[in-house]
C-alpha cells in the first residue's frame, strides 16, 4: 500500500512517499524487512545479465508544455540519504534551496533504495520502469521527473554490463513520461571505484552510458552528477573528500556538491 502524505509550511510544500516502509528519517523509505541499501544486497548469479526490456517508441521531439510545479525524484539509496546526515541529501537540500530563492516548485522524493532501473529486486523493490506510472507520474502537478541512480543496474548482481540494456531502458522511461506530458532530467552515474562490487567491466559500461546521457540526447535535461564528485585523480573513484567511505554513496559534503550544480530552470517546464 502506497500512501502519500503532505505537509505545508509557509511557501515550502514537502511530500513523504511511504511504501509499507520504515522512514529512513530522510523524506525517504524502504520496505520493511528487505535491504536499506544496495551494499546491503547479497551477490547472486554475477554476470548473468538480465534481460533489457524491449525498446519503447521514439522519443517526441516536443513536449507539450505544462504548469505543473512539481518534480518528483526517482531513484535509490543515494537520492534517499543513505550514509548521509538527515535532510543533507541533495533532495532536501535542493527543496530547501527552491524555498529560499522563492521558486515556485515543490519537491516529492521517491527513492527507494537497493532498486534498479531495468529490472525488480523481488517484493517490494520495483525498477524505476515498473513503478513510473506509479510512484511518479500519478503525483498530482508532475512537470518533471529526475531519474538517478542507475548504477544499481551495473553494481549489483546480476550485473548488467551492456550499455545499449541500460540506454534502452532510459529511453523507454523517458517515452513513458513524454506520454503523459511529463519531462524527465536524467543524471550522470557517479564513480564506484574501490567499491566492494567494482570491476573494470563495470566501469566501462558506466562510461558508455554517462557518455550516451551526455551527448545522445536522452534526456529533457542532464544533470552531470559524476562530474561534481570524481577525484580529478582518478576518475573511477569519488573525490575522497565527498566519500561516505564505501567507495560508493557521498557523505553530506559529496551531497551538497551535487547540488550546487543543479540550475533550478533544468527542473521547470
Amino acid at each position: 500500500m502506497t500512501t502519500s502524505l503532505r505537509l505545508r509550511a509557509g511557501g515550502l510544500a514537502v511530500a513523504l512517499l511511504v511504501t509499507e516502509a520504515t522512514s529512513t528519517g530522510c523524506g525517504t523509505a524502504t520496505p520493511a524487512g528487505y535491504p536499506r541499501t544496495s551494499a546491503d544486497l547479497h551477490p547472486a548469479s554475477a554476470h548473468r545479465s538480465p534481460q533489457p526490456p524491449a525498446a519503447g517508441p521514439p522519443i517526441p521531439a516536443a513536449m507539450p508544455r505544462t504548469t505543473a510545479g512539481v518534480v518528483v525524484i526517482i531513484g535509490a539509496s543515494v537520492s534517499g540519504g543513505y550514509r548521509a546526515s538527515p535532510g543533507a541529501d541533495w533532495p532536501s537540500e535542493l527543496a530547501g534551496r527552491l524555498h529560499r530563492a522563492g521558486h515556485p516548485t515543490s519537491v516529492v522524493n521517491a527513492s527507494i533504495s537497493a532498486t534498479r532501473l531495468l529490472i525488480d529486486n523481488g517484493p517490494g523493490l520495483p525498477s524505476s520502469l515498473t513503478r513510473e506510472d506509479r510512484d511518479a507520474l500519478a503525483v498530482p502537478g508532475v512537470g518533471t521527473i529526475v531519474l538517478t541512480d542507475v548504477i544499481n543496474d551495473i553494481q549489483q548482481t546480476p550485473h548488467q554490463y551492456d550499455p545499449a540494456a541500460i540506454t534502452t531502458g532510459l529511453r523507454a522511461f523517458v517515452a513513458t513520461a513524454h506520454a503523459k506530458g511529463a519531462k524527465v532530467v536524467g543524471t550522470t552515474i557517479p564513480p564506484y571505484g574501490g567499491f566492494e562490487r567494482y570491476e573494470a567491466a563495470g566501469e566501462h559500461c558506466r562510461r558508455a552510458v554517462n557518455d550516451a546521457i551526455r551527448h545522445t540526447r536522452l534526456f529533457d535535461g542532464v544533470l552531470d552528477f559524476d562530474t561534481a564528485l570524481k577525484d580529478p585523480a582518478d576518475p573511477t573513484r569519488i573525490r575522497p573528500a565527498y566519500d561516505s567511505g564505501d567507495h560508493l554513496h557521498p557523505n553530506d559534503a559529496g551531497h551538497h556538491a551535487m547540488v550546487q550544480i543543479i540550475d533550478p530552470a533544468r527542473l521547470t517546464p
